[in-house]
């Protein structure tokens, strides 16, 4: 049997119609203070006179950032799903 077990996680997060992802991320004041907080910086760097040099250091800067929180967010969620399957073995007694 050749079950892709992520898919069937991924559809059944995606098919929830209550208590999803989008309604935590939406109730979450800390991450919708620091989305607006984004917001305006980047609009403050797009009104900056900057060379191109110099916006090309800071997009690379932004990218690097921005692939270091991915690959973070993979890593917990690969070690939080790591947990839950163990908790479930232990319950099951099935070690």
């Amino acid at each position: 049997m050749n079950i892709d077990i992520w898919n069937l996680l991924y559809n059944h997060l995606e098919e929830r119609h209550h208590n999803n992802i989008y309604q935590n991320v939406m109730q979450d004041a800390d991450y919708l203070k620091f989305t607006q907080q984004e917001q305006e910086l980047c609009s403050q760097y797009e009104r900056l006179n900057l060379s191109d040099d110099q916006r090309k250091v800071i997009l690379n800067w932004i990218d690097a950032i921005t692939a270091q929180n991915e690959a973070y967010t993979a890593v917990v969620f690969r070690m939080a799903m790591q947990c839950c399957f163990a908790l479930l073995l232990e319950l099951a007694d099935l070690k």
